[in-house]
């Protein structure tokens, strides 16, 4: 990053630990609610050039290079105070949305069913929304349902 000031490089580096045994460098300094490590550029409180970075973000583009449009940065070592650009990677927002734990990639992992059935061509869209379903189990209720209304 071209950008930035000899003495902001330094004040940045300043600010990461040394590695650890995992090899993550961990942010010393500033870290969001969200658990990532913040890096504030510009001349001080009365400069209207003043603004804050990821610092991971920042650290990937001192060393690796630029972050492409529309990409984001996966923590492989999943530390979100780590800013060794080495264990990132760069992936589009679904890549790292399913790569992580929420319940959609969770769920997106799944090869079969509670009931033990495997997953095959189950996905559906419905008003917009996709989701996987069993066919085996789907069937079964189907079958079931269809009963009661014949009586």
């Amino acid at each position: 990053m071209t950008d930035l000031k000899a003495v902001e490089i330094e004040r940045f580096w300043s600010k990461v630990q040394p590695p650890e045994s995992s090899g993550c460098w961990n942010w010393l300094s500033t870290v969001a609610d969200n658990g990532y490590g913040r890096f504030s550029l510009g001349q001080g409180r009365k400069s209207n050039q003043n603004r804050s970075l990821l610092a991971h973000r920042l650290a990937y583009k001192m060393v690796v290079g630029d972050i492409p449009k529309n990409r984001q940065i996966d923590h492989l070592c999943r530390n979100r105070k780590c800013v060794n650009p080495y264990h990132m990677e760069i992936v589009t927002r679904k890549e790292n949305i399913l790569r992580g734990f929420s319940p959609a990639a969770i769920n997106s992992r799944k090869t079969e069913c509670q009931r033990g059935h495997v997953f095959t061509s189950t996905v559906r869209r419905i008003n917009g929304s996709t989701f996987r379903r069993c066919k085996t189990c789907h069937a079964a209720n189907a079958r079931k349902y269809k009963k009661t209304k014949e009586l």
